[in-house]
């Protein structure tokens, strides 16, 4: 019997299945379709680098303000050091209607200790006067005729001048009445008993300040807080001026004056002035 071969099949052969198997192509053909390796050097473009992005200056500002807290807040307890008199004789300034004898009670450093007092209360105080500005701009409609951004280290430092021109302006005018309604030394028991209450006032207004910067989810808490201290300081300073003044009863009357013009009106015209400056200046 004769073998049949592939080579002697000119047609097409398939396989089981019924399908056409291609032919299969030589080696050296197989070997032609194959590219020839490309050896070489590739030149790339250089990588640019983007430059830093310059530092947020509002994270300075704020860098600044803690310092500044910091820094008065060390002068404080480096005066304090633990001495409980300058503690009692604040106390006393804020209370007491007594004229001193004793020229020895009233010295040179527990005056510079009650002035840090009152210029760090100047601080926090413009702190929280920040975020009330921002809490009630926050909660005015969007028609409204002004607006103010959200820069919180410009806004403190105008807010802090703004507290600072107060409680100089409330110094004079605790002066000048104490002046023309007693006498001298009575107008500066009155006018010290100012400096003790807004020195006692920032050992808790400072706190309320500090974790109003950082929490702010806590500052309508924190604010009513603050407004609370302020109110009782208040209360206190102006029970001891009714002691001081109160001598007949037609000082009632020069009294609620008094509580009008010089109690409630500067502050409104000093948040609304802060208001004005803030939409202007920021």
């Amino acid at each position: 019997m004769k073998q049949i071969t592939t080579d002697s099949i000119s047609g097409p052969i398939y396989n089981s299945a019924g399908l056409p198997i291609p032919p299969a192509l030589p080696d050296s053909l197989l070997t032609d379709s194959l590219p020839e390796p490309v050896y070489g050097l590739i030149v790339e473009n250089p990588v640019i680098r983007e430059p830093h992005p310059a530092e947020d200056p509002e994270s300075l500002g704020m860098s600044i303000v803690w310092v500044v807290l910091v820094a008065l807040f060390c002068a404080v307890a480096l005066k304090f050091k633990n001495n409980v008199k300058y503690l009692k004789a604040v106390v006393s300034d804020l209370t007491e209607v007594r004229i001193r004898q004793n020229a020895f009670d009233d010295t040179v450093k527990e005056t510079s200790f009650l002035i840090l007092l009152n210029v760090l209360w100047v601080c926090a105080c413009g702190v929280l006067l920040w975020q009330t500005v921002m809490l009630d701009v926050g909660d005015v409609a969007a028609g409204a005729s002004f607006s103010i951004p959200d820069r919180p280290a410009l806004g403190i430092a105008i807010c802090v001048g703004m507290m600072g021109v107060y409680a100089l302006l409330m110094c004079i005018a605790y002066w000048v009445i104490g002046y023309v309604f007693t006498d001298r030394e009575r107008a500066r028991m009155w006018l010290k008993g100012a400096g003790a209450s807004q020195g006692l006032e920032v050992v808790l207004l400072l706190p309320l300040a500090a974790l109003s910067i950082c929490y702010e989810p806590w500052v309508p808490v924190l604010l009513e807080i603050a407004a609370g201290v302020l109110i009782l300081g208040k209360i206190i300073f102006i029970y001891k001026g009714f002691r001081i003044f109160f001598t007949q009863i037609t000082s009632w009357m020069l009294f609620l004056y008094y509580l009008c013009s010089v109690e409630i009106v500067p502050l409104i015209l000093t948040y609304l002035a802060t208001l004005q400056l803030c939409s202007v200046l920021l």
